[in-house]
C-alpha cells in the first residue's frame, strides 16, 4: 500500500497530450492548477515569511495562488482522458505521488513531482434540452 496516495481538485491549463508507444500502452499527460489561497507575509515559494511562526497572520490579506501538478494516466483511462478532456475542464484526481528525477540542460538535478491517477473524474456533460438558445432555463 501506498502512503503517498493524494486527491487533487483543478482545472486543466492546457489540453491533455496522449503518446502511444511501440508496445501498444497509451499514456496520457494533463496539468491541473489547484487554486488556493495564501495570506500576504505568509511563506512562499521563495522563503519568505510573516511575523507568526504559523504563517497565519488574521490582519495579513488573502492572495490568490494555485499549485500545477502534472498527472499521468496509463490505458483505459489515458484513452478516456484523451477523448472527454479539455482545457479548462475540472477534474478531480486521485492516485499515487511519485517523483520524476531528471537533469536539466546546465547539469542540475531536479526532482519534479507527478500524480500517477487511478482515478479521474470527467466533468459532467450540460443537458442542452433544460436551456433555450438564450441560455434561460425552459419552461
Amino acid at each position: 500500500m501506498s502512503l503517498a496516495n493524494v486527491s487533487l481538485v483543478g482545472n486543466l491549463v492546457k489540453a491533455p497530450e496522449q503518446i502511444q508507444f511501440s508496445s501498444g500502452r497509451i499514456k496520457t499527460t494533463l496539468v491541473v492548477a489547484v487554486n488556493g489561497t495564501n495570506k500576504s507575509g505568509a511563506k512562499s515559494k521563495d522563503g519568505d515569511k510573516s511575523d507568526r511562526s504559523d504563517g497565519n497572520d488574521p490582519t495579513k490579506e488573502n492572495t490568490a495562488t494555485a499549485d500545477f501538478y502534472r498527472v499521468e494516466t496509463w490505458g483505459k483511462l489515458a484513452e478516456l482522458a484523451s477523448k472527454y478532456l479539455t482545457k479548462g475542464n475540472q477534474v478531480t484526481v486521485s492516485g499515487k505521488l511519485t517523483l520524476d528525477h531528471w537533469t536539466d540542460k546546465h547539469g542540475a538535478n531536479r526532482i519534479t513531482p507527478v500524480v500517477e491517477a487511478n482515478q479521474l473524474s470527467l466533468p459532467p456533460k450540460p443537458k442542452s434540452s433544460e436551456f433555450d438558445s438564450k441560455g434561460k432555463g425552459a419552461s
